[in-house]
This record gives C-alpha cells, sequence and structure tokens, in this order.
C-alpha cells in the first residue's frame, strides 16, 4: 500500500490539528477506510486534501459552482501521477472520500447555499465518477458527528474581514466582495490560465501538472507545497500562493524573468519577476545568470516549453494518448529536435 505522507508530516498534522473537530471525525474512520483501498489516503492526507477543498469554497463562494468538475479532474490527476499503478477505480475511490468529508464539513452550513446547492452539486460530481461501493462509503462518511454550524465557524476563521456577528450568516455573495476588496494588497500571480475557452483552459492545466511534477522532482519546492497552491500561481490573480522555493534566488528570478517574456503568459502593470520573488516566494532577487550551471539552464528551458501548449511532448511507449513521456533526457530529446513528437495536447 502505498502512502504520500511521510512519518514526520503525519505526526505534524495530527499534533497541529489535534483539537480540530474536522480531524477528528475524519480519523474516526480515516484509517478504516485507508486499510481498504489500495491508494492508501492516510487520515492526515485526508484531512489537508479536505482543508484545501473547502479553501476554495470559501474563497470563491457561489462561483465554486462553475468549478467542481475540474477540482475532481485536478485531484484525480494529481492522485493517478502518484501511483501510475493503481487502478482508475481506487484513485476514483480516495478522491470519493476527500469529497465525501467535504460534503459532511459544508452540510453543517446553516446557509442554504452550501448546505443545499453546493452540496447537492458535488454529491452529483461524485456519482458521476461513482466506484464501487460508493454510496455505502458516503453513508459511512455522513454518520460521523460534526457540529452544527462548523462550517459558519470555519468560513469566518478563513474570512476574517467578513461577517462576525453571531445573529449573522455568511453570504457566499457578501464573502465573495469582501475578498476581492482583500486582495488588492496581494501580489500578482502568473496570469497563464485562459478561463474563457474550456478546450485551452484543460491543456493548461495538464501541462501544469506536469510541471508540478518536473519541479517537485528537481527539488525546487518544498515538500508540502501541493498541487492547488502551485495551480494559484498561474491563475493571474492576486493571492498568495503558499510555495516555499527550496533553489537559490537565481534559478527563481531568471525563470521568473523568463516566463513573463513568453506570449502565453499576459502582461500586467507593475508586475515584474524582483515584484515576484520578494512578494510571492519573500526572497531576494537575483540576476545573475553567471550562477546558472547547465542542470538550471536546461530545466528552465523545459519548463517554458512544457508550458507553451502548442509545443509538442512525446508519449510514453505502450501508454495511452495522454501518457506522455516527461523525464529530463525525454525532454532534453526534444528541446534538441532529436525525438519524433506527437502533435500538442
Amino acid at each position: 500500500m502505498n502512502q504520500r505522507f511521510q512519518s514526520e508530516e503525519i505526526k505534524h498534522v495530527s499534533e497541529k490539528y489535534a483539537d480540530n473537530e474536522l480531524y477528528k471525525a475524519i480519523s474516526l474512520i480515516g484509517p478504516q477506510l485507508e486499510s481498504e483501498y489500495q491508494f492508501g489516503l492516510c487520515p492526515e492526507e485526508c484531512f489537508m486534501d479536505t482543508l484545501e477543498l473547502l479553501s476554495g469554497i470559501t474563497e470563491k463562494g457561489e462561483d465554486i459552482l462553475t468549478e467542481t468538475d475540474n477540482i475532481w479532474l485536478r485531484k484525480f490527476n494529481e492522485y493517478k501521477r502518484f501511483d501510475r499503478h493503481v487502478e482508475e477505480e481506487e484513485i476514483r475511490k480516495a478522491v470519493g472520500i476527500v469529497f465525501g468529508f467535504t460534503i459532511l464539513a459544508i452540510d453543517s452550513c446553516s446557509h442554504p447555499f452550501y448546505k443545499y446547492t453546493l452540496s447537492g452539486q458535488l454529491m452529483q460530481v461524485v456519482a458521476n465518477h461513482k466506484f464501487e461501493g460508493w454510496q455505502s462509503t458516503l453513508d459511512r462518511i455522513f454518520s460521523v458527528p460534526l457540529s452544527d454550524r462548523w462550517f459558519d465557524a470555519y468560513f469566518e476563521e478563513e474570512t476574517p474581514v467578513t461577517l462576525r456577528s453571531s445573529n449573522k450568516k455568511p453570504k457566499a455573495a457578501k464573502a465573495k466582495k469582501k475578498i476581492e476588496r482583500k486582495t488588492n494588497n496581494k501580489p500578482k500571480t502568473l496570469k497563464y490560465y485562459k478561463h474563457g475557452n474550456n478546450g485551452i483552459l484543460m491543456k493548461q492545466r495538464h501541462r501544469v501538472d506536469i510541471v508540478f511534477c518536473k519541479w517537485n522532482e528537481w527539488r525546487w519546492l518544498d515538500e508540502l507545497t501541493t498541487a492547488n497552491d502551485f495551480d494559484a500561481l498561474f491563475e493571474g490573480e492576486p493571492k498568495h500562493c503558499n510555495i516555499s522555493w527550496k533553489a537559490n534566488s537565481t534559478i527563481l528570478t531568471i525563470l521568473l524573468q523568463e516566463l513573463l517574456k513568453q506570449s502565453y503568459i499576459e502582461e500586467q502593470i507593475k508586475q515584474s519577476a524582483s515584484s515576484m520573488v520578494r512578494e510571492l516566494f519573500g526572497m531576494t532577487p537575483n540576476f545573475d545568470r553567471k550562477r546558472l550551471d547547465n542542470d538550471n539552464k536546461f530545466q528552465i528551458k523545459a519548463t517554458l516549453y512544457i508550458l507553451n501548449i502548442s509545443n509538442p511532448l512525446p508519449l510514453r511507449k505502450g501508454g495511452g494518448d495522454d501518457d506522455y513521456e516527461t523525464t529530463d533526457a525525454a525532454i532534453q530529446a526534444v528541446l534538441s529536435k532529436e525525438l519524433r513528437t506527437t502533435k500538442g495536447i
């Protein structure tokens, strides 16, 4: 059985959130669910992934309704990349469990949008991707006790400038307006995603998933950086992405400088590599290209290439239509025009 969270991370989450009611709820049946499925989704990872989804819900409010299918797909792809040997049925179960605990949390809300509209839509998404025993699994999750209005309290913690009176209830529209006012002082992210075209957007998300894997492989990112945190870097919205950079600041500075030159990154006023390094990553910019070794130069060039969806990627031998060969050697061969490639995805 595979497990992404290691002992140190499990201990960190269990100690930090020991008094969190949702964590306690997940811990009641999480170990049993983990033992039944091949994927090995431990309670601590399940809890953190559920919090990620809840955080997106509180931030986007009613706008989240248009994204629920994509949220499922991103989480499915993330788990699939982690272990390609696990059957897709098992991966659907893991995603379904995270969605189930998310539904449990928002069902505790006093506001009808979350309790009924959003809860119902998330249930429909799970049903659309149903797995063996999905109804009984959800029934077990929903049997776990969670206090009424737990989500109301969580909502206020995530959006502190919103309603503080105990006589008021969280409203999605108001929460969205408050968040928009707060983001004026937040650093700008890369405006990469084209939300007006679903076809292009899906291709872009696939490429970002690949880049996330490569940056982790190159040890550029902290191990606790999540796929959702990384995804936010390409939304173009003022936002703190919670990405911890492990490599030196020269790589980061030159990488962002080159990304901002690309035609697929939309230009934004007063956005520069320097400002992003300082404000998004809390580091000091360094433009000394002499500090880059050949590996760094290749890695930056590979990132620029992968993010351009018009560029072809090689298919993995014996794989499916969207199973791409993304080893450094394969990408180097593509960049050197030494490998016969497929059309861009």
